[in-house]
C-alpha cells in the first residue's frame, strides 16, 4: 500500500422510511415496534426486530401512517 493512500472509514447509509432520503445512519432517528406500539430508539440500544429510520420531525409524524396494515 502506498504511503499517500488515504483510508476512509465505512459510513453505513440508511434510507428514511417516509421521504426516502438516504443519509448516514448517525443522522437518522431509529424506530422499532414494541408489540403494536412504535417506539423511538433514543438511547441507541438498537432495539430488537425491524427498525425504521426517519430524518426529520415531519417524517416522524408521518411514519405511523406508513406502517398501517392494509385490509
Amino acid at each position: 500500500m502506498a504511503d499517500d493512500a488515504t483510508v476512509t472509514k465505512h459510513v453505513p447509509l440508511r434510507r428514511c422510511r417516509v421521504c426516502r432520503r438516504q443519509l448516514p445512519q448517525g443522522e437518522l432517528r431509529r424506530w422499532t415496534l414494541a408489540g403494536s406500539q412504535l417506539v423511538r430508539d433514543a438511547n441507541g440500544d438498537r432495539g430488537t426486530g425491524r427498525g425504521y429510520y426517519t430524518c426529520s420531525d415531519r417524517c416522524d409524524e408521518i411514519l405511523p401512517k406508513t406502517l398501517k396494515k392494509k385490509g
